[in-house]
Order: C-alpha cells, then sequence, then structure tokens
C-alpha cells in the first residue's frame, strides 16, 4: 500500500431520516434540435433543446451493517459514516442481540440470540433474515434509493463514500444491479475443507448463468468454475478478485430486494428438505423421497447462499466487485506481505487514502475477513486516529429499536 493525494471532504451535517439528494454525475446526454429551414419560406420558431438523461437515476445513499453483538469495533465504522452525515448515518440492525425486527415482528429461532457463541456459523444465516425483512417491510425505503451494506467489525473506510453512486453508475453502465465484493479465490463455500466442504461439492446444483439460457445442474466441484466464468462474462473492468463475497454490496433496493427473495427460496428449500431427511421415517413411502434429498444439509454461513443466487437468477443485474475499486478485500493471493503485520506507520498519514498498485485503484472500503483479521487493529488504528475527536455527539441508528446511539456510549474516547 503506497500514497497518494487525498479527495476533499464535505462535514456537512443534516437529519438522520431525510439525507439529501446526491447531485449524480451522469454522461453528457445527446442534445436534440431542429435543423434550419433551407427555404426563405416563415417557419415555426425553433423548439429549445431537449436534453435526454439516460438509464437509471438513484435517489438516496444509505449505509448497513449487521452488528448484534456490541462491540466496540462498531465505532470507526459508524464514525466514518458519520463525517460524510450529510449523505447518510450509519443504520444497524440487529444490534445489541435484538431477536425482533424493527417492527416487532420476529422470525422464531432464526432470530435468537446467539449470545453462548453456540451454532456460530448456522447464526452467520440471521443476516440473511435481518436483510430480507429491512428490504420488504421498511416504509422509508425508496426503489430508487442505493444502500451500500458492509460487514461491521473488520472493515476500514479509507476513501470518500460520496463517491459509491458515480462507482455503482460507471459499473452497471447506468442500470440497476447490486455489486458484490470480490475475492481472489472461492471462499467460504465450495472450496471448503472438511464434511461439510465434501457435501456442498458432491450435491447437484441447478444453475443458469444468462437469462437466455435454460437452467442445467452441475456437480458442487464445478460451481467455483461457474462462477469465475460469470464474472468473467459480465464485469467489464479488469481486476483478480472473481469470486463473489457477501462481506458487502452496494445495490438499488429494487435489485437487492429481488436477490435476497432468491437467496430466501434457495434457504427455504435446503431446510425443508434437511427436514425432511431428519424426519425420514415419516416420509419412508414417499417417491420423491430420493438420493436428491439425501444430499441435504444446513448451509453454515450465509456466502454460500450468495453464490448460489448469482448463479441462479440472472434476471438480477449482479455484478462482482473485480477491480476493487469500492471493497477491497485482504489477500495474500493478490500480493506480497505478511497476514500478521498490518499496515505501515505511513498508511493514512494526515488522512491520505492508500492505492491498490496492481491497478491504480483507491478503495473505498478495505475488508480484513477470515485469516487477515490480525492486520485489521494496525490499519484500523490508522484511521481512527482521524475519526475520534470530530463531530462531536456522533451517532448510528438502531434500526430494531428506532433510536439514536451515542459512539461514546460504546467508545468512550470517541467524543
Amino acid at each position: 500500500l503506497h500514497h497518494n493525494i487525498t479527495n476533499g471532504r464535505s462535514n456537512n451535517s443534516t437529519n438522520r431520516s431525510t439525507p439529501t439528494d446526491l447531485a449524480l454525475s451522469t454522461p453528457k446526454a445527446t442534445v436534440f434540435t431542429t435543423p434550419a429551414p433551407t427555404t426563405t419560406t416563415p417557419q415555426p420558431p425553433t423548439p429549445k433543446p431537449t436534453t435526454m438523461i439516460p438509464g437509471f437515476v438513484p435517489r438516496k445513499l444509505r449505509f448497513l451493517t449487521l452488528a448484534d453483538n456490541p462491540r466496540p469495533e462498531i465505532c470507526l465504522l459508524a464514525a466514518s459514516v458519520f463525517a460524510y452525515e450529510s449523505i447518510s448515518v450509519l443504520e444497524v440492525l440487529g444490534w445489541n442481540y435484538s431477536s425482533t425486527f424493527f417492527d416487532g415482528t420476529t422470525c422464531g429461532q432464526g432470530c435468537a440470540n446467539k449470545r453462548d457463541g453456540k451454532q456460530y456459523r448456522h447464526g452467520q444465516q440471521k443476516k440473511l433474515h435481518w436483510l430480507s425483512h429491512y428490504f420488504e417491510k421498511n416504509p422509508e425505503l425508496h426503489d430508487d434509493d442505493l444502500v451500500l451494506f458492509t460487514d461491521a467489525w473488520d472493515v476500514v473506510v479509507q476513501d470518500d463514500p460520496q463517491k459509491l453512486t458515480q462507482l455503482f453508475l460507471q459499473k452497471t453502465k447506468l442500470k440497476r444491479g447490486v455489486i458484490f465484493n470480490g475475492e481472489p479465490s472461492c471462499g467460504d463455500s465450495f472450496s471448503n475443507g472438511g464434511n461439510y466442504g465434501n457435501q456442498l461439492r458432491q450435491k447437484k446444483w441447478t444453475i443458469q448463468l444468462t437469462v437466455d439460457q435454460k437452467p442445467r445442474v452441475i456437480a458442487g466441484q464445478n460451481m467455483c468454475s461457474a462462477v469465475a466464468a460469470k464474472t468473467a462474462s459480465t464485469d467489464a473492468a479488469p481486476g483478480p478478485n472473481w469470486s463473489l463475497g457477501s462481506g458487502g454490496f452496494l445495490g438499488d433496493v429494487r435489485s437487492i430486494r429481488a436477490f435476497l427473495r432468491g437467496i430466501t427460496e434457495i434457504r427455504v428449500a435446503q431446510e425443508k428438505d434437511f427436514f425432511r431427511l431428519a424426519n425420514a421415517s415419516a416420509f419412508a413411502d414417499d417417491p420423491g423421497f430420493g438420493q436428491p434429498l439425501r444430499q441435504s444439509f444446513l448451509f453454515e454461513g450465509d456466502q454460500i447462499l450468495f453464490q448460489i443466487a448469482y448463479l441462479k437468477y440472472p434476471e438480477v443485474n449482479v455484478l462482482v466487485d473485480t477491480a476493487a475499486d469500492i471493497f477491497f478485500v485482504m489477500s495474500y493471493l493478490i500480493g506480497s506481505g505478511s497476514g500478521s503485520s498490518g499496515c505501515t506507520s505511513l498508511y493514512f498519514h494526515d488522512q491520505v487514502p492508500s492505492k491498490f498498485t496492481w491497478n491504480e485503484v483507491q478503495p473505498v472500503f478495505f475488508h480484513f475477513p477470515g485469516d487477515f483479521k490480525p492486520m485489521f487493529p494496525r490499519c484500523a488504528n490508522a484511521t481512527a486516529k482521524y475519526r475520534r475527536a470530530p463531530n462531536p455527539g456522533k451517532y448510528f441508528y438502531d434500526v430494531d429499536r428506532q433510536h439514536d446511539v451515542a459512539i461514546s456510549s460504546i467508545c468512550p474516547d470517541y467524543s
């Protein structure tokens, strides 16, 4: 990581529930005018030029995360977003072990608290329940809003989030869609080790990469190759991060909602088969109780579901941030260095963001998943130096309880 000049920043404060509309940067539209007359015959006045704005125009930009454990790591993310409060403040789902949604409803066992740490991997699916309810039921959302979702505790905001709308429109080519963070390997899914990984690779999966293809069935051992093939065919920007990761995404509300419905369909079908298998004696005479059903198991984590949906629902415009100019996911596969060393003392000096030397992009977010979490503290502390003191009274929004939470109530050193 090395230095480049920083962008200017805005720090105007507005009310949380009504973030200001963004001034969008769109390509120059074609201007049509009436041709000049070719005779001396009097002509009607020439109408004023008409400007046509093509494509999708986003409305507001929102920032969203899920953090059920009230850990102090949330403070850096919340303070970083608050630094650009002219856009929005961070909205937090599931905060402080919430087991009910913002409207007082619940999803049963899937919404249960996981304070004891048991069933941690299955508990990660809590994210799916909260996201689905937020996008289906939240009356404040508009179909044309953009929502940036990110993991809560292992993320650094190192560049101005106000450029996200422009990046979104560039990558989607002025269309609706969802852009997911990319990774340089098919992680936390079909390449997993152990019995769970074997189950994923041995199962048959239905995929459809484009809308003009017919659905087909492939073995799980080929699913990572299918992910690579789809990404190569849909993402024009070059970059090494070809595999879809679920730690962050940016999309319009309508597209995200449609994609989450597909994920829910996959999850519910898998759980239904699993519980039929668990009660096999009750279905002994069912002709549908065959080998496909016996391959059923519960999904662990959430990323596997996002990857399956990526290969199954082409009607939603889903892209992977291969170039990493929105989400940079740390990995030893794309650069040398030690996972335990983290950032140098020069990182973020005078709030100057770093660039990805592979393609000279300046990512908005750094994400430190899995084995790279030990890198996070040194990089986070470098940015926290500039986030703690400014904007006294900064807060994030507890979506479930519908109230603001002072960041200083969790991290006293944050003003």
